[in-house]
């Protein structure tokens, strides 16, 4: 221990005497492990760590298979949800619920309150007992039982904490449902967005229906059965339902996949990345530092000499040496965890939305542990070569005499450009992934989505059921709504819809089309959206062909519908689709046939990934169907539109002071939202590629420099013979230029396998496309060529004069 003491105080009298260097080498650590102590921190989170469900490994999503129709993963109708829980054989049981949402006007101003219609066994199923009373019973599974289960965040902020909540009857979207149980504080399922749950209710029709897809199904597996069992039982199940009902299964699949995989999405590829990246940035520091040391190793050959000749052994230059780079890599590695605490927030944008709720990502324990972990190996990873060199090199009389160099270490100097080589070649990899992502959203920014996103607010204003089951009802609201808004100064436009762009990726109607045979299978049928006079124009929609619709379009008016341009070539290629008439579903039963007055440009309703789908946009005037409704706000401004936020609120309570108004956000942020993991993932990819640029940069610099000092004399002799200060800087950049071509190359050959890591996140942009890459060849070669110009500039004016004085 005192030896150790005696290490550490020399260590600290080298660093004193050495601030730049110690500082530059703490500073470059603390990058390294602290970039790697935030990312680790997410990973662990979101994908090590088990959901906090009762044994989730065997808990897992189940989609209909529409693949031959372009959807692997549909959503289940209620008649193949049965048929799945009766005739499987590898699940102990199956689940269903959908989405809803009510509004609660309990204790404070209305809110909308998202939550989930489930089968009786979903909450049991996922083995999370309540807080408090209990949870749905197959008993009130079904129409007439009004009882619902809270979130604890529901239950704290709605109903201040209400220890005797359970019994108590509370009002939701005007009804009275009964409170049987609260949820642990930090459950929520299917997302964080879900407050509560209720009974789902079918209808006799609807438990024989198999055209109407809106149910979310999860199971869980037999504690004997495999994977590989429950995916072959499934498959079997579907064959045998495609050749019982061949109209609505024909063709149709099951996609199975576990629970944790279908949560974590595109994250798990993100945050991989991302890992992988950290990683590949420490490796590089730990070069760095390395090569910082071997450096500096030729300042103390004079120490190691004295030191050998005074009778210290090999190994206890050795420990020296380590003790001083551990006493580094530990202030690094402290100054990492600052760095690391601001980092991690950075990455909660990463967090899957269905994990949100219970994933608050901080440095915990664990996050610390591993950063410990990481700062000692470092320490063995950049210590242990220059320590290694320093101690094994053959000293002489020679060391004694002086410090200055006068013969390159060919073995030092072979290390220190090997490590350089590997830092380029890691550097192109890292960079060519940040500017494939540069150029996925360049060109997702290049689609043209067939609307003007700015100057336009967007609010949700869906109406509670049962008290507006009257169309006649909804549709005199939502006329005094928008008659109210249209009235706030500042207001160029404003419509209704049932889903505003990029909000929904669904909701398809079966489609007809007069004189037209029907065509077999699913593939006839059309995104479906409910919307007022004037909401095209509000968004910007571009008109093809005909008119929008207008206030003509009322209910005693002929029924009309505007369809976009790819239903219009699909079904009347290359003639006008105006005054035919198609029928989409919402007849109540009855065929009624909506003549087309419009056609509008595609308008990229699903997302920017998806390609064009056929869709129609219905006047809600001319309809009384309830499952789809116009709750979708949309406000054309001619100020700022966040500035009449305030007003659009008023506006709609002026009208019914107890409908809420939520999700109050403009067309811009859902659009950005729409690119939202692509920005957050290249913003720190982009961050790491850029530190190793850096990296590379200080490196390049560093091993030239070293040239200059091990070359010194050498530079010296050739200038007093003739050489001229030009052909001096030319062969120490020759010397970087090989580095860097060899960095170059290598890092070329390993970005075709790695860059297919980031697979779903790129966007009609090759994992090898030869400009991506091509550009980063010639950035990395400036940047490298301008870090050995300085130190090439600075051996071509070395006096010769003064270095033969010295030999």
């Amino acid at each position: 221990m005192a030896t150790l003491i005696a290490d550490l105080r020399f260590a600290g009298r080298l660093f004193r005497r050495a601030p730049a260097f110690s500082v530059s080498v703490i500073a470059v650590l603390a990058l390294g492990i602290g970039a790697n102590a935030a990312v680790f921190s997410a990973v662990d989170r979101v994908l090590i760590r088990p959901l906090p469900f009762g044994r989730p490994q065997r808990l897992a999503m189940l989609w209909e298979d529409f693949s031959a129709f372009g959807m692997p993963k549909n959503r289940v109708s209620p008649a193949t949800f049965f048929d799945w829980r009766r005739r499987t054989r590898t699940f102990a049981d199956l689940a269903a619920w959908r989405v809803t949402d009510v509004n609660v006007t309990e204790s404070a101003a209305p809110e909308r309150v998202l939550g989930a219609a489930t089968t009786a066994n979903l909450l049991p199923l996922l083995g999370v007992r309540p807080m408090l009373g209990r949870t749905m019973t197959v008993d009130e599974e079904g129409p007439g039982h009004s009882v619902v289960v809270l979130s604890y965040g529901l239950w704290q902020r709605r109903l201040a904490g209400d220890p005797a909540i359970v019994g108590r009857a509370i009002r939701m979207s005007g009804e009275r449902f009964t409170v049987i149980g609260v949820m642990p504080r930090g459950f929520h399922f299917p997302d964080a967005g879900t407050e509560f749950w209720v009974p789902i209710a079918f209808r006799a029709q609807q438990l024989t229906g198999r055209n109407s897809h809106y149910l979310r199904v999860i199971g869980r597996l037999r504690d004997d059965v495999s994977w590989a069992s429950v995916r072959e039982d499934m498959t079997t199940i579907a064959r045998e339902l495609a050749d019982e009902y061949p109209a609505s299964n024909r063709g149709v699949g099951i996609t199975v996949t576990p629970l944790k995989e279908e949560l974590t999405g595109d994250t798990s590829r993100a945050l991989t990345v991302l890992l992988a990246a950290a990683a590949c940035v420490l490796l590089m520091t730990c070069a760095n530092v390395a090569g910082l040391l071997l450096a500096r190793a030729e300042q103390r050959r004079r120490e190691m000499a004295v030191r050998l000749a005074l009778g210290a052994g090999r190994g206890r230059l050795v420990r020296q040496l380590l003790t001083e780079s551990l006493l580094l890599s530990t202030c690094g590695g402290l100054a990492g965890l600052i760095v690391a605490r601001w980092s991690v927030k950075a990455l909660t944008g990463l967090v899957p939305q269905a994990l949100a709720g219970s994933v608050d990502l901080d440095l915990d324990g664990r996050a610390v542990m591993f950063a410990t972990v990481t700062t000692a190996v470092t320490a063995l990873l950049f210590g242990a070569l220059p320590a290694l060199q320093l101690s094994g090199r053959h000293t002489g009389p020679q060391d004694l005499r002086t410090t200055t160099s006068t013969g390159g270490d060919r073995r030092s100097a072979r290390s220190h450009h090997a490590l350089i080589v590997g830092e380029i070649a890691v550097t192109f990899v890292l960079v060519v992934a940040a500017s494939l992502l540069v150029a996925t959203l360049a060109r997702l920014g290049g689609i043209d989505p067939g609307f003007r996103a700015d100057h336009v607010l967007t609010a949700d204003v869906t109406v509670p059921f049962p008290r507006f089951a009257d169309s006649g009802r909804r549709i005199a609201f939502y006329r005094d709504v928008i008659a109210r808004v249209r009235a706030i100064p500042g207001v160029a436009a404003v419509g209704l819809t049932s889903d505003v762009p990029f909000t929904s990726r669904g909701n398809y109607m079966s489609l007809r089309v007069e004189h037209q045979e029907r065509r077999g299978g699913l593939g006839q049928d059309a995104l479906f959206r409910l919307v007022s006079a004037g909401y095209l124009e509000t968004i910007g929609a571009r008109l093809r062909a005909g008119r929008f619709l207008d206030e003509r379009d009322g209910g005693d008016a002929t029924p009309v519908v505007v369809i976009n341009a790819t239903l219009a070539n699909q079904y009347w290629p290359g003639e006008n689709a105006l005054g035919y008439r198609i029928d989409t579903g919402t007849g109540d039963g009855a065929p009624l046939w909506m003549t087309i007055v419009g056609i509008v440009e595609d308008i990229k309703e699903r997302g920017f990934d998806l390609g064009p789908k056929p869709a129609v946009y219905v006047p809600f005037t001319q309809t009384t169907i309830a499952f789809f409704i116009p709750s979708e706000l949309a406000v054309r401004t001619l100020v700022p539109p966040r500035n009449l936020a305030a007003a659009v609120l008023r506006a709609v309570w002026t009208v019914d002071p107890e409908q809420p108004v939520s999700r109050i956000r403009t067309l811009e942020e859902i659009v950005e939202s729409e690119l939202g993991d692509r920005h957050q993932t290249l913003t720190l990819l982009g961050a790491l590629a850029g530190l190793a640029l850096a990296l590379s940069a200080m490196g390049i610099y560093g091993v030239v420099s070293y040239l200059v000092s091990e070359r010194r004399r050498e530079i010296g002799v050739r200038l007093a013979i003739g050489a001229t200060p030009g052909s001096i800087v030319i062969a120490m950049l020759g010397q970087g230029a090989v580095l860097t071509v060899l960095g170059i190359g290598i890092g070329a050959l390993a970005a075709f396998p790695t860059t297919r890591l980031l697979g779903s996140l790129l966007f009609e942009v090759s994992p090898v496309d030869a400009t991506v890459l091509g550009s980063v060849a010639a950035l990395l070669a400036t940047v490298t060529m301008a870090a050995s110009y300085i130190p090439a500039r600075r051996a071509s004016a070395i006096d010769p004069m003064l270095v033969l004085r010295s030999e």
